[in-house]
């Protein structure tokens, strides 16, 4: 049967015609589908090819821009953070990882370096010691710059912040005082003995007692104390000290002193 002649039996109106307008329609859209998703499809997504995942991290964003595209992938930035030992627009993290198998065309997730540090409250530290304010510090993302000791009895307790040059008040901090994170703070710090000179006093002759308050007025801390017997004097007089005292001898505010006293250790009586 020629061509012509299977025309003209499709163009009949016939049961015959329509059986094989109907068959000729199902055939052509098999043959269109087998095509779509056996040949077309392949083509279009490189079927059956995978790249492997390099490695980006460390790279420059314009780097790792570069690589990709040699190697038919895409990139897109999702996010950023922010690390002080690498420069700006460095690669941080990738998603998929170095190594994965992707196909061709396939977008890689990148993580930048910001280009600048994110601002963070500084907390307050003042009358924290060194140490605490050390560990507070390097919580809230900062690090202790120069520390300098100036006379205070508060030994190795933070009594000022500076940042650059230029003092950041308790008040300024309690307010809310901003600095990108990473900053160096410089402190300074009590050296525990003071400026303030007087000279020493006459203790020995006087109740223990009263010596107690009496140094601690004066800013001066009572270091080992002495029980001797009192052989006939008085109970709780100190009978001696060191520094000895001599008419004029300065001291400076924290300095310990010794003393002996008259009596017994209560600790002793009580038990």
């Amino acid at each position: 049967m020629t061509i012509s002649r299977i025309q003209l039996k499709l163009r009949e109106n016939t049961p015959l015609a329509l059986a094989l307008n109907i068959g000729l329609s199902f055939l052509i859209g098999m043959m269109v589908l087998l095509g779509f998703f056996y040949i077309y499809l392949p083509i279009a997504t490189h079927h059956g090819e995978s790249i492997t995942v390099p490695d980006l991290e460390g790279m420059t964003l314009q780097q790792a821009a570069d690589f990709l595209k040699e190697r038919e992938l895409r990139y897109i930035v999702t996010d950023s953070s922010y690390n002080p030992k690498l420069p700006p627009l460095t690669i941080i993290a990738q998603d998929p990882p170095k190594n994965s198998k992707v196909k061709v065309n396939r977008r890689i997730h990148l993580v930048i370096n910001a280009t600048q540090p994110p601002m963070e409250q500084l907390p307050n530290i003042i009358d924290n010691s060194l140490k605490q304010a050390d560990q507070i510090l390097e919580s809230y993302g900062f690090k202790i710059g120069e520390v300098r000791y100036v006379p205070d009895i508060a030994a190795n307790a933070v009594l000022r912040v500076f940042y650059n040059g230029k003092l950041i008040t308790k008040e300024q901090i309690e307010r809310g005082f901003l600095l990108p994170k990473g900053s160096k703070i410089d402190l300074e710090v009590g050296d525990g003995l003071g400026n303030t000179t007087f000279d020493l006093p006459n203790l020995v002759g006087k109740p223990f007692a009263e010596v107690q308050f009496l140094l601690r007025g004066m800013g001066l801390d009572i270091g080992n104390v002495i029980y001797e017997a009192a052989n006939g004097r008085e109970l709780g007089i100190v009978i001696r000290q060191k520094p000895a005292y001599e008419p004029g001898k300065k001291v400076k505010t924290g300095e310990i002193i010794d003393l002996w006293v008259t009596g017994v250790e209560p600790s002793d009586i009580e038990n």
